[in-house]
């Protein structure tokens, strides 16, 4: 992604949840250089809010974290590739490129999943197609087929709520 320098670690915040995480209001934070900014700061933690720009707290080659949920965490490493004087765009965060979304297959007949049960996937068996999604139902696990999430294009996948 292309970011505007003057753009807040918010704005990221906000743009990361939007385009590949949100699914129930989580926390979330940024590792950056040792220090922690956080949605919700708390000062015993000595963690600090998301109002900094990124050109105060960003160089090129900067490696740093991005947690979304403290509960089934979702953890992305990101850093700065370069830095450089663009043209003004009418937005300050805009996507570049995206991965193709991967084929995963079904935990029980191979086929290309489309449909995960977060239940499940804790014993590394929750992929399902379209046909083993009409068949899971509580004889399976507790989770009817009406609670399955579909596979998306996210690292949030199968988590939470998460639907893309």
């Amino acid at each position: 992604m292309q970011v505007d320098a003057d753009s807040t670690l918010k704005m990221l915040d906000d743009f990361l949840r939007e385009t590949w995480l949100e699914c129930c209001g989580h926390l979330s934070a940024f590792k950056i250089n040792g220090n922690h900014y956080s949605i919700k700061p708390m000062s015993d933690l000595e963690e600090f809010n998301m109002d900094y720009l990124l050109n105060e707290l960003l160089s090129s080659k900067t490696h740093f974290s991005y947690e979304y949920d403290f509960g089934s965490t979702t953890q992305l490493k990101l850093r700065v590739v370069d830095i450089f004087k663009a043209r003004k765009r009418e937005r300050a965060i805009n996507v570049l490129a995206r991965n193709e979304k991967p084929t995963i297959a079904c935990s029980y007949c191979g086929e290309p999943a489309v449909k995960v049960c977060p239940e499940c996937l804790w014993q590394n068996k929750g992929w399902l197609c379209e046909k083993c999604a009409e068949n899971h139902d509580e004889t399976v696990c507790f989770v009817g087929s009406e609670m399955l999430l579909p596979v998306v294009n996210s690292p949030r996948t199968g988590v939470c709520a998460y639907s893309g």
